[in-house]
């Protein structure tokens, strides 16, 4: 096979990779579980992980996208300010110390500042540059849920604005530690729980969010929950927040782009349907090897 590119979504706790012909067909998809956190408890060495992860691909250029590019990452990539157009990010890789033969660029992130709190994204800017190169998607909101989850406005290709949420995160730690961790056990999924989580937060008098994540302990103190769901209510709890919010600051049309794994778009897709909205869903999977492509491919990166 010849390979004319190497696209890497470089994560935090993961990492994924597609070996990419001249046309931008995925030749081979590698994954594993070397994101940033293993490779800094590893010494540190990005070169030397990428060099094993990429063993047989090397000697094509390669071009990386996500929290590999941040200050914790390889190096840093500069944010582009919006609103800017997702095409610009072409213009604006930066380039590292070729590897085994390949040359190496990272795509930077992107950046959003007003007087209230700045917002930025890694990664997700290419998966809303594969969403209009794939499926043609030159306006909408767009939903990336995730550790942090964001909601961001695309107009004529451009994004605007967006939002983050520290949803999954939230609810990594407060299953696995502290109080609430006690009476969470498991990662099966009950709808009935989690639709029960969802209505609790769009109550008006709920109580705000901090007050409610104590009634997961409560709740399973009067066995109102048990171990095997109070999980799936608290993830209802949060997800359904982050959706009221979201949607009221953005006042959507009744359909969101959600780019994801299929697994967590399925269960925002049952969120939305309380909000009276649905999902156009689309697995990252499909789009962001031919987003790296297009931007490899604009930079003049591919192999020849």
């Amino acid at each position: 096979m010849e390979i004319a590119c190497i696209a890497i979504d470089w994560g935090t706790s993961n990492r994924r990779g597609w070996a990419l012909d001249a046309g931008g067909t995925v030749l081979e998809r590698r994954g594993d579980d070397q994101g940033l956190l293993a490779v800094a408890a590893a010494g540190g060495n990005f070169a030397e992980s990428l060099a094993a992860f990429a063993q047989g691909w090397l000697g094509a250029p390669v071009i990386m996208a996500g929290m590999v590019g941040s200050r914790a990452g390889w190096r840093e990539a500069p944010y582009l300010e919006t609103p800017a157009r997702l095409a610009d990010l072409a213009g604006s890789l930066i380039t590292l110390p070729a590897v085994a033969g390949s040359e190496i660029r990272i795509v930077p992130g992107m950046a959003k500042r007003n007087r209230l709190q700045p917002d930025v994204m890694r990664g997700e800017e290419c998966q809303l540059l594969g969403a209009r190169l794939v499926r043609g998607i030159e306006d909408g909101l767009f939903l990336l849920p995730g550790t942090h989850a964001k909601w961001a406005r695309v107009e004529a290709g451009r994004l605007v604005d967006f939002r983050t949420y520290m949803t999954g995160e939230i609810f990594g730690l407060m299953s696995r530690q502290g109080s609430l961790a006690q009476v969470v056990s498991g990662d099966s999924f009950d709808a009935d729980a989690f639709q029960r989580g969802i209505t609790r937060a769009r109550e008006t008098s709920a109580g705000g969010i901090t007050h409610q994540l104590f009634g997961v302990r409560s709740l399973s103190l009067f066995g109102e929950l048990t171990p095997a769901n109070a999980g799936s209510y608290l993830s209802g709890l949060l997800i359904g927040t982050e959706m009221q919010d979201a949607l009221s600051w953005a006042r959507p049309a009744r359909q969101v782009v959600a780019i994801g794994s299929a697994a967590l778009l399925a269960r925002y897709a049952a969120a939305a349907a309380f909000f009276d909205i649905t999902l156009d869903r689309l697995e990252s999977d499909a789009i962001l090897p031919p987003a790296l492509f297009a931007l490899a491919k604009e930079a003049g990166l591919l192999r020849r």
